[in-house]
């Protein structure tokens, strides 16, 4: 590595793919440079359309396995950063860190290489394509055969929320049902002196919106988690015109089979009594998303224990799970596991901003960590040392 430290080289490579960042599915550079960064290092990488890579290190005869899964996919959001190494992709940006889960597995790779003769059991390297985006990469490489023969998984998610040397664990639920609703209303229009020649399907679609939170409000036990959420309303060309449609769409979350139903089946009861109170026709479209992220809790217990030692104890927390979702909740349908947030925030840095936000960065000094915390916990559920 010519001198240069893992910590070095992993700014080094997420500021590199920080630079070149590829929207879901279209990850074919971010593909090519990790395949050569592993290759360099001697691995036999194991290509998936639509799905990633993967590529094994093998430590001393015996032992266990685990699968550590990094995701590569920016997002289509305009950055609004002033990075000297700021997005080169107009409209594509890294704003969920997803950078930097590559570079800290490129990283443990290194690291793992090094201390090969210290543990057993063999370490699966899974750089997955398309978290982002529906139905996600997990499932190809799932299909591929990437989880064969392993015994646990693991996942490691950046955080801008949490301070920069600390870790979130969750020893159950972690993330949410990730749902979408699509909803197309029709009615009649007309000019916008005389409402009553028209059926106004924005109002109606207003109506809805409104409504809508009843469902989470009156209709789901208050213990048990729910989210509905309207992310676009369309309507309309012209001030002065009464629009003949409406199109909406929005967003789902929840923890329970029972309560992901019953708000399915209310929202789409909802708009139908709407609508028909107000004569309009309706389309209720839902979509099941990414399930829930349910932790094995003796593989969070490990994770825990190794990031206790490393940070100390008082750095490790146990949040309330996230309304957020990922499709890591498919490895663990396959084989036990944990998901964990690495906080990358620093507001002495005045890295502040949120997941998905134009503005956002993470605290680099915090990688070396979450390199460390990983292959820790890796080495420790495989030979069962530190």
């Amino acid at each position: 590595m010519s001198g240069e430290s893992i910590g070095e080289y992993v700014i080094s490579m997420r500021r590199h793919f920080h630079e070149n960042p590829e929207l879901s599915f279209r990850e074919t550079n971010t593909i090519k440079t990790i395949k050569n960064e592993l290759e360099k290092i001697g691995l036999q990488v194991h290509e998936v359309r639509d799905g990633g890579l993967y590529a094994d290190i093998n430590g001393i005869e015996g032992g266990k396995s685990v699968a550590i899964r990094a995701d590569m996919d920016a997002l289509p959001v305009v950055e609004a950063t002033n990075l000297p190494f700021k997005s080169r992709n107009s409209g594509v940006m890294h704003a969920c860190g997803h950078d930097a889960h590559v570079a800290m597995l490129l990283g443990l790779a290194r690291r793992a290489l090094e201390m090969k003769s210290q543990f057993r059991g063999t370490i699966r390297l899974l750089f997955q394509v398309a978290e982002e985006q529906p139905p996600g990469g997990a499932v190809n490489l799932i299909k591929a055969g990437a989880l064969n023969g392993m015994d646990y998984v693991l996942g490691q998610h950046v955080m801008s929320t949490l301070d920069a040397g600390t870790v979130a664990i969750f020893h159950r639920e972690a993330m949410a049902n990730a749902d979408e609703f699509r909803v197309r209303i029709t009615g009649k229009g007309g000019h916008g002196s005389a409402p009553h020649e028209t059926v106004d399907v924005l109002v109606v679609a207003a109506q809805f919106v409104i409504q809508a939170q009843t469902v989470v409000s009156r209709m789901i036990d208050p213990f048990l988690p729910s989210v509905v959420t309207f992310g676009t309303f369309n309507s309309g060309f012209r001030y002065n015109i009464i629009a003949s449609s409406a199109e909406l769409t929005g967003t789902v979350r929840t923890f329970h089979k029972d309560v992901r139903e019953k708000v399915r089946k209310e929202l789409e009861n909802l708009l139908s009594h709407i609508s028909s109170a107000y004569g309009t026709e309706c389309r209720f479209e839902y979509i099941e998303g990414y399930p829930t992220v349910i932790n094995t809790p003796e593989v969070s217990e490990v994770v825990d224990s190794v990031a206790s030692e490393y940070l100390g104890k008082e750095n490790v927390l146990h949040p309330n799970p996230s309304m957020g979702g990922e499709d890591f909740a498919y490895y663990l349908h396959e084989v036990p596991g944990a998901f964990y947030f690495l906080g990358v925030g620093n507001t002495k840095k005045g890295i502040t901003s949120p997941q998905h936000s134009p503005t956002y960065d993470l605290d680099e000094d915090a990688l070396s960590s979450g390199v460390e915390i990983l292959l820790g916990s890796a080495i420790r559920l495989i030979s069962g040392s530190g």
